[in-house]
């Protein structure tokens, strides 16, 4: 009987070790499965130079350099209206101050939109003369034309220079108009 135990002991063993390899060689195989994939299929993101997620076509404004240009349109036109309006430095605009030079950049960029293509655009900002030049014509075009930042800047009767909101200058308003004038530059920037 000793030879018949051992024998059944062995068989164990070697079934034992014959399932264990063929466990982890199937797993192993499972593992290392080739699959065929289409490549058109795969749907991997793409991202830009600076690491944004590019969603939309080469030839379409990014939320990114809308942003980017309001953003820069903006800081110019705090640094117009306090360079045109001293008193105001120091201040920080009142949220209906901000609204209305949010609203005079969406007017900039979308002239600045329709007269360039993006390629073109994305070549020229990086030029700090092309960039300043056009960003003022385009902001003196919005101010005569689509009338942005009337609280600001008031036009003279000639039309070829914008000129600061002085009250005390003029003489063709009524009192009313003269009153309201005389507040607005000193409470356009408060918070």
């Amino acid at each position: 009987m000793k030879y018949n135990g051992e024998i059944f002991y062995r068989i164990a063993i070697f079934a034992s070790i014959l399932l264990m390899t063929l466990f982890l060689f199937g797993g192993v195989l499972m593992l290392n499965q080739v699959k065929a994939e289409d490549n058109k299929t795969i749907d991997e993101p793409k991202y830009t130079r600076g690491g944004f997620p590019k969603i939309l076509d080469d030839d379409k404004w990014s939320s990114q350099l809308v942003y980017d240009t309001i953003g820069a349109c903006y800081a110019g036109t705090i640094r117009w209206v306090i360079l045109n309006n001293p008193s105001l430095a120091g201040q920080p605009p009142n949220p209906m101050a901000m609204r209305k030079m949010a609203e005079h950049c969406f007017c900039v960029i979308d002239i600045i939109r329709k007269e360039y293509k993006l390629d073109d655009y994305k070549v020229k900002v990086f030029d700090p003369d092309w960039t300043g030049e056009t960003f003022m014509l385009k902001a003196m075009e919005c101010v005569k034309k689509y009338k942005t930042l009337p609280s600001f800047f008031s036009i003279p009767s000639d039309n070829k220079t914008i000129i600061p909101k002085d009250p005390s200058n003029s003489t063709d308003e009524p009192q009313s108009q003269k009153e309201e004038s005389i507040k607005e530059p000193e409470t356009i920037f408060q918070g």
